[in-house]
């Protein structure tokens, strides 16, 4: 039996610098050659280099969240139990959705029109198409997914499973446990894969927004996150991933991967079963190494004193939740304007993150209920 464990600091800054990355993943496809139809801000001054940008951070930063949400989530579940659990998750993310789905997704999704002049209001858009041809839930789809897998862990805790997940028991992964992992998620993608094409949303539920063919990688990585505690991850004698060995793996299932999605799928116009395959190795590949390397590069260059970590890590959530109010409106604002893109897009993505964090500081962690959730 393993000792309770307390927070784990480079985890809480890891999942800062994800948040950061989502930013800057959302302020260049604003910027990106090819950019989504449906995007809420796309520039006139486009390049490539934000797309392979674009293509290289959209992989590994959801998965990477839900293992950190899947890690914490034990410790929390086994100390509150099952109804406080799910009391405390629902204030803290159940209620910013709610609030994120009805009253912040309709106007940052009426960037897509009034970026592009279509002549319909707000209170029109907001009353008619977005219910229908246009409905999603923006940033907040991922605090509707996660809260219905918090869910489903305390009531599997709560209903017959509290001993099995409360025993924790170290074990060291070996290369045939990752390539299980690879295998599992990759099959189950490759399935989905037969129904739904890559990149494409599913919106029809209402409650539930997501990516179909990512869904293996939700559930995969909150359950790896689950696992690793479970079995001693990052405790002194357990798991401590080396980042001399996985940074060669990083870059190489990065450089396929980008090669892959740049060159060989645009190119199947009729997606065939071998090309499905090949997607299906690469991104998994690429989203495994990817975490397991941000893990072993923060578990040694975390400092729980460094004053930007330490307030990145502070309002992290709060980044992430009002970054599209300021992120958008600031990209359609620059429009007009005409900068070296070098300067342009890097100017816009930055001001959206020091605003971000200013809104979060100074308003979402002071405000009295506001505090308890973001704070």
């Amino acid at each position: 039996m393993l000792p309770q464990q307390t927070r784990t600091i480079f985890l809480d800054q890891l999942r800062a610098f994800v948040t950061v990355l989502v930013v800057v993943l959302h302020g260049s496809m604003s910027y990106m050659a090819y950019a989504p139809t449906w995007w809420y801000v796309v520039d006139s001054q486009q390049s490539i280099f934000f797309t392979m940008l674009v293509l290289l951070i959209d992989v590994p930063i959801m998965p990477t969240m839900f293992f950190i949400a899947g890690y914490f989530a034990l410790p929390s579940l086994v100390r509150r139990g099952a109804v406080e659990f799910r009391r405390e998750k629902f204030l803290r993310i159940g209620l910013p959705w709610l609030f994120g789905l009805l009253l912040l997704a309709p106007p940052i999704t009426y960037m897509t029109y009034l970026s592009r002049g279509a002549p319909i209001s707000l209170v029109e858009f907001w009353s008619s198409q977005f219910w229908s041809v246009a409905f999603q839930q923006s940033v907040y789809w991922f605090l509707g997914v996660l809260l219905f897998l918090f869910l489903g862990l305390s009531l599997a805790y709560q209903f017959g499973g509290a001993e099995t997940l409360q025993k924790r028991q170290l074990k060291l992964p070996d290369w045939r446990f990752f390539v299980t992992f690879l295998i599992v998620t990759g099959s189950a993608k490759l399935f989905l894969n037969q129904f739904f094409v890559v990149d494409s949303w599913f919106n029809n539920l209402y409650i539930l927004v997501f990516q179909p063919l990512r869904v293996p990688l939700y559930l995969g990585y909150f359950w790896l996150g689950l696992h690793a505690y479970r079995r001693g991850w990052f405790t002194p004698d357990g798991y401590q991933p080396r980042s001399d060995y996985w940074i060669g793996w990083w870059i190489g299932t990065a450089t396929l991967y980008l090669v892959h999605r740049l060159y060989i799928l645009p190119a199947d116009l009729e997606p065939r079963l071998a090309v499905q395959l090949l997607h299906a190795i690469l991104l998994n590949a690429f989203c495994l190494s990817s975490l397991i390397f941000g893990l072993a590069l923060f578990r040694t260059a975390a400092r729980a004193d460094h004053p930007i970590w330490r307030r990145l890590s502070a309002h992290a959530y709060g980044i992430y939740y009002v970054h599209p109010l300021i992120l958008y409106p600031l990209a359609y604002l620059m429009l007009p304007i005409t900068l070296p893109l070098p300067l342009k897009a890097p100017l816009v993505i930055f001001t959206a993150i020091l605003l971000s964090w200013a809104v979060s500081r100074f308003i979402l962690t002071r405000v009295v209920g506001l505090r308890r959730i973001f704070g």
